[in-house]
């Protein structure tokens, strides 16, 4: 097991190992920390692998080499048997049978009849996570924590107009003043934020006019647990607002 935590880590698994966050808040366990990466996992891949609360409590159990070769087995349209009853019509899916049957091909002595119009779910999933003949997946943690970041903001606020920005968040809603969040993945330590990089980045937000109120979002930990206003001397001339905001993962522990 590995544990490590810089700004561009990415996290999951290879053939033979896992890549975790290291602890925080309650994720203190490899469960937990595991639950933590098939949850935020599913904002990312939602368009065609989606783990539901039983699979990632059950999952998060095993390896999650193993959990992803279980979703992928479990997405399979496939018989063993022939079907008595005959398809009236059907479209054969050259592609994603092609990569579909090279991941089965690891088992060579069973004999596979794929005969499901809908199998690109199942070839996109192996395609992101069968390469070079080997089961690896591993996504940038700041991206899933954008993600994640983005989906709670979209229905908390939503009759208001959320916007992915890519590196950050706007919120936008009539008669008020947008709203610019940054997520950020960093273990923030209240005493000692080491967020000069960050804060100058919510400070050309406010220089340019553009927004007055910038939120930078870190995941919430044990003594990270209330918003830190950040004042910066270059605005002080300037109507503001900077806050340092933990952002709460507990969530994908439910």
């Amino acid at each position: 097991m590995f544990y490590f935590d810089c700004k561009n880590d990415f996290v999951g698994f290879t053939q033979n190992t896992e890549w975790l966050p290291k602890n925080f808040d309650k994720f203190t366990s490899e469960r937990s920390l595991r639950k933590l990466f098939l949850s935020l996992s599913n904002n990312v891949l939602q368009d065609f692998c989606n783990f539901n609360k039983r699979e990632r409590d059950v999952l998060s159990k095993v390896t999650l080499k193993q959990a992803f070769e279980h979703k992928i087995k479990s997405m399979l349209p496939m018989s063993f048997i022939r079907p008595h009853k005959a398809l009236k019509s059907f479209t054969f899916d050259s592609q994603s049978s092609k990569v579909i049957l090279h991941y089965l091909n690891k088992n060579k002595s069973k004999q596979i009849f794929v005969a499901n119009k809908n199998l690109l779910p199942v070839a996109r999933l192996i395609s992101h996570c069968y390469i070079n003949n080997q089961m690896q997946l591993l996504l940038d943690i700041n991206l899933l924590f954008h993600e994640f970041v983005f989906q709670k903001i979209s229905k908390l606020h939503s009759g208001k107009k959320v916007i992915d920005e890519g590196d950050s968040i706007t919120i936008n809603a009539k008669n008020t003043t947008p709203t610019k969040i940054f997520p950020f993945w960093k273990d923030i330590d209240k005493n000692n934020l080491n967020i000069k990089n960050d804060v100058k980045k919510a400070t050309q937000c406010v220089q340019k006019g553009e927004y007055c109120l910038v939120y930078l979002v870190y995941p919430k930990t044990d003594t990270f647990i209330r918003h830190i206003p950040v004042i910066v001397d270059v605005l002080e001339d300037m109507d503001y607002k900077i806050k340092a905001i933990p952002y709460s993962l507990r969530s994908t522990l439910r």
